[in-house]
């Protein structure tokens, strides 16, 4: 194991990683706190952070829309650490890294300042790691630290309601240290999770792995396993896992194990519409059809979809050289192969975060971090042209939130 893997995989616990669950300290029927009652719903919560690990700081800031030249930190909420956010509905929801887990929720008050409204807290783990949202009353979430349990909470009151126990994942290879259950999507009643087992930083064999949840029951219903890819696993990438075509494909993509002494590449695959089980007649061979290893998937609405590409598999977690190493690249799912790398954008850096969000039916916004800028890009989709949208001189962006 390189000493550059294992300073990764303790990086990754910081923003995306996550598996267990012990009590909430707040799963109580204490008041929760005063907010304005005349709350924007609408607009963009952008994230921002500076400082170095670990003395680092996330702002949150409303704006709007996202029509800026620039922004800095003046109008931003503080929060202690590096944070990833999840938006739904009017609300934003930040998990910021550091013991005990936290899952902070905001809402934007009259003054355009986000404010907490209330937080769900997880002792003995360190980091929320996932969310879904049901509805407005039911969402799922992992943490990161302790035992591994999948929580079930309502997120108009921010209280714990239930749990999954995800025994049948945890028994499956005993010998792992660690297991990471990254990214969720539900689809026909089901809930389909990422899962990665490691042993002390290394993966505990080549393969790809899937919880299969009913959510009639909360049960864990089955796992999926796959050789041809493996180690599904978020990381630095916020746009990791899984994404859904219009014809309710799941594409499940995978970091593979090349880079952690294994031999499975960085791939895609397949679970088809009206399917538990990965297809077999299916998979997309990303580390050799684009060249090296690809990080994270996004699918548009309109059909098209994105990665990441590291530059220097060496490099991979870029800490040697201190340079940006990916590139983001256009793929295409149904005739696997590469559209190449998106036109007009620089190499970023992975270890900053790589969003991927579509603004609209006409744009794609990348984040962009360099030694030099910290940027947002807008790629139109008709011309296929890239520009700088706006920038941050507020730290690097890990978070574009919309409120619905």
């Amino acid at each position: 194991m390189t000493k550059t893997l294992h300073q990764l995989m303790l990086l990754c616990l910081i923003p995306t990683v996550g598996f267990l669950f012990q009590g909430c300290s707040n799963d109580d029927d204490s008041p929760t706190p005063s907010v304005d009652d005349s709350a924007i719903t609408t607009g963009y919560v952008i994230s921002t952070v500076s400082g170095a690990w670990p003395d680092q700081t996330t702002y949150l800031q409303w704006s709007s829309d996202l029509d800026l030249t620039t922004i800095d930190n003046s109008n931003g909420v503080e929060l202690t650490g590096s944070a990833s956010t999840f938006s739904y509905g009017g609300a934003v929801y930040a998990t910021p890294f550091g013991a005990p887990a936290n899952l902070v929720k905001y809402v934007v008050g009259s003054n355009s300042i986000p404010e907490e409204e209330e937080r769900i807290v997880v002792p003995g783990a360190n980091v929320f790691s996932t969310l879904y949202f049901k509805s407005e009353t039911e969402a799922y979430g992992t943490v990161a630290g302790g035992i591994s349990k999948l929580i079930v909470f309502n997120p108009s009151t921010m209280r714990i309601t239930t749990e999954v126990s995800l025994s049948a994942v945890t028994n499956k290879f005993p010998e792992a240290t660690r297991t990471y259950y990254l990214e969720m999507l539900e689809r026909d009643g089901k809930l389909f999770m990422g899962v990665h087992y490691e042993n002390n930083f290394v993966p505990v064999n080549d393969s790809a792995y899937v919880a299969v949840i009913d959510l009639s029951t909360n049960e864990v219903e089955k796992i999926l396993s796959d050789g041809r890819t493996g180690m599904v696993f978020g990381g630095q990438a916020v746009n990791a896992g899984m994404a859904m075509d219009a014809n309710g494909d799941i594409y499940v993509q995978a970091l593979g194990t090349t880079n952690a002494g294994g031999n499975a590449p960085s791939g895609v695959l397949r679970i088809k519409k009206g399917q538990t089980d990965f297809d077999a007649d299916y998979f997309f061979n990303l580390e050799q059809t684009v060249g090296n290893i690809c990080y994270g998937i996004y699918h548009t609405s309109g059909g098209r979809t994105f990665t990441a590409n590291v530059q220097d598999e060496t490099d991979f977690w870029e800490f040697a050289t201190g340079q940006p190493q990916f590139k983001y690249v256009e793929i295409d799912l149904a005739a696997m192969t590469s559209e190449g790398d998106v036109p007009g954008l620089p190499t970023t850096y992975g270890s900053r975060r790589m969003i991927m969000h579509e603004m609209d039916g006409q744009n794609v916004l990348f984040s962009i971090a360099t030694n030099d800028e910290n940027a947002v890009y807008k790629f139109d989709l008709s011309s296929n042209v890239s520009s700088k949208y706006f920038t941050s001189t507020g730290g690097y962006i890990v978070g574009l939130e919309k409120l619905d």
